[in-house]
């Protein structure tokens, strides 16, 4: 099977544009052909290759910016930071954080969400939220910049789940399922695309890796 298609398709879609595209997928051609070399039996799915040049992504950025952002006054609130806490930076490092912590930069710095009403989809008071947030910020900001390999949070293993597993665990405000679950859909090639909340009730918006779309909502 001719995989090269696949990686080009995948890495214009991640990087926006020919020219990095380009360089994307040929980064991860790279880590395809060394992860077949290690292991040539194993067996190439979609969600692999997907998963193959999001982690060539994420490489590249760490490298490119990240080691570049500085603390600044002010970072334990306010407005988001996207050369942070980018959705793939926050997917590549989750593991390494309090699942609290992981939680709450994904509400608010990738969908949005006040420091109000996060602190109601997981239990805890706004002010506490204000200030767990640029915790979080600075706390994903060194894992970011700290090159060593270092072990998951403890209580945190991945596996395949269920869509209605993610929308369980925030009908009962537990962080640590929330985060699990959401990553483990996002390493199965389905990406949680849209997050709000109408009338009291969240819209959850899922894009498998070829594009298609569809919504729960939570009832």
């Amino acid at each position: 099977m001719d995989w090269k298609p696949i990686l080009s398709r995948y890495s214009l879609r991640i990087a926006g544009n020919p020219q990095d595209a380009e360089d994307l997928a040929q980064d991860a051609w790279l880590k395809l052909s060394a992860a077949l070399g290690r292991q040539p039996d194993r067996p190439i799915t979609k969600a692999f290759l997907y998963r193959i040049v999001t982690n060539a992504w994420i490489d590249g950025r760490r490298k490119r910016a990240v080691r570049a952002v500085s603390w600044k006054p002010g970072d334990d609130a306010g407005s988001s930071d996207p050369s942070l806490s980018t959705r793939e930076l926050l997917e590549a490092l989750a593991e390494r954080l309090p699942p609290r912590m992981a939680v709450i930069l994904l509400l608010m710095d990738i969908f949005d969400f006040t420091a109000k009403e996060t602190a109601a989809l997981i239990g805890m008071r706004e002010g506490a939220v204000q200030v767990a947030l640029g915790r979080a910020r600075r706390r994903l900001r060194s894992l970011a910049a700290d090159s060593a390999p270092a072990k998951p949070v403890p209580g945190s293993p991945l596996g395949p789940v269920r869509f209605d597993a993610l929308v369980e665990a925030f009908r009962e405000r537990d962080p640590g399922r929330m985060i699990r679950a959401y990553l483990g859909l996002s390493r199965d090639g389905i990406r949680l695309s849209g997050l709000r909340q109408v009338d009291g009730r969240l819209h959850f918006t899922f894009q498998d890796s070829d594009g298609n779309r569809f919504q729960i909502v939570q009832k």
